[in-house]
């Protein structure tokens, strides 16, 4: 009842903020002049024109500018201009501006600093492979989304991996569970976990420290700390405390795809991926198993995110697990060779270069095993997805997981 009674009082104060703050935000309509400063959170889109994703408030804009002058991740932007109202297919109203006055700003010296370090090793990772291999690995290793071919792209979309590529909270999840899968193999628990808590943060300074990787880092962190301690639910607080005190901050934070994908994810890691080490006979098998850790992570994860991908998306293939399953174990593996290559490259090139070479192997193995499923078909499209079933897919989910988890196999 205790406990009952302080969730209640914590849910209340957080609807007071939320009603405040969406009753003092701005409100704008269709041709309406605005001027506002925004930093660039991701790299432009780059064809004959430029299309920014920026800030108005709480809410994104989609910005069109002439391709140059280039404007790129982390830039501080003043834009002025027309606001004018895009109805999408699913009937979300979008705001766009057409080519804007655009000054750049005086960027922060830290980041600009963090920017100018990518910039370097992106060279690095382009001199050393092919254009679609460089891609890859510097989307795995920094979230960094460099220009790859329209059919590769496609490959990855069908086989249900194109995650690995973007700095998300989802791939933060799935690299800090499986790197600390892989201490485990060589210390103590307690180290291991601490090992993995500093990868992790390692990984968000290698990112760039984008928005979603510091939100899923957090609640990795929390989640790991707890786990340190040996408490299941320290970890299940640990995480309820990040994700409360995310909204708190920034009650608009909740319909981010970002913010979503890396609690559910670190939720269904925390809840979902024991089930498989409660029976004796399936901890075994996963044991011997070259994949079983990354069978069981992916599988924990995916069951948790599978609404939200098909409600943003309206696209998951039936091999997606499989694929996952079988490649997956490669990506902390392209993280270490990337990041120490690319660390590397920028004191000394040629032996920078000389270790990204040794990523080759396994990105010939990554790409193979997309080419082979992405001919499979089995895509499943869905145009709308419904509030009431993905509430009733997370229900049953609950109390499939309850019932496993308190159940004697």
């Amino acid at each position: 009842m205790r406990i009952a009674a302080i969730a209640s009082v914590f849910l209340l104060i957080l609807g007071v903020r939320i009603f405040f703050y969406y009753q003092n935000q701005p409100q704008f309509i269709d041709g309406q002049l605005v001027s506002f400063r925004t930093e660039l959170h991701s790299e432009p889109k780059i064809s004959n024109q430029q299309r920014l994703s920026a800030n108005l408030g709480s809410r994104a804009i989609l910005i069109y500018a002439p391709a140059l002058p280039e404007y790129h991740y982390q830039d501080s932007l003043k834009i002025s201009g027309k606001l004018e109202s895009r109805l999408l297919k699913d009937g979300t109203k979008i705001f766009v501006m057409f080519f804007p006055k655009i000054e750049k700003q005086k960027s922060n010296d830290f980041l600009g600093a963090i920017f100018a370090i990518r910039q370097k090793l992106i060279a690095v990772f382009n001199k050393t492979l092919p254009l679609n291999y460089s891609a890859l690995l510097l989307g795995i290793t920094f979230g960094v989304k460099e220009k790859m071919t329209p059919d590769f792209l496609n490959e990855l979309r069908l086989t249900g991996v194109l995650h690995v590529i973007a700095a998300s909270g989802m791939n933060v999840t799935l690299f800090g569970g499986f790197i600390s899968a892989l201490f485990s193999f060589f210390f103590k628990r307690q180290l291991a976990l601490f090992f993995t808590i500093f990868g992790i943060l390692i990984y968000v300074i290698l990112a760039g420290f984008e928005p979603s990787i510091i939100r899923a880092a957090i609640m990795g962190v929390l989640v790991f700390s707890a786990q340190i301690l040996g408490r299941q639910r320290l970890s299940s607080y640990g995480l309820i405390l990040a994700g409360y005190s995310m909204i708190f901050l920034n009650p608009s934070i909740v319909f981010d795809i970002g913010f979503q994908l890396s609690f559910v994810a670190t939720a269904g890691l925390l809840y979902i991926r024991p089930i498989f080490y409660s029976s004796e006979f399936i901890k075994r098998i996963l044991g011997k198993s070259l994949v079983g850790e990354d069978i069981a992570t992916t599988i924990s994860a995916q069951a948790a995110t599978l609404p939200i991908l098909l409600a943003n998306f309206g696209v998951y293939s039936i091999w997606s697990i499989v694929v996952n399953a079988l490649v997956l174990w490669t990506v902390p593996i392209l993280m270490i060779i990337g990041g120490v290559g690319g660390v590397l490259g920028l004191f000394f090139d040629l032996g920078g270069r000389l270790v990204i070479f040794l990523s080759l192997p396994f990105i010939l193995y990554f790409e193979k095993i997309i080419n082979i499923f992405s001919n499979f078909g089995g895509i499943l499209k869905i145009e709308n997805l419904s509030w009431q079933i993905v509430l009733g897919y997370y229900l049953l989910l609950g109390a499939v997981v309850y019932r496993l988890r308190n159940s004697k196999v």
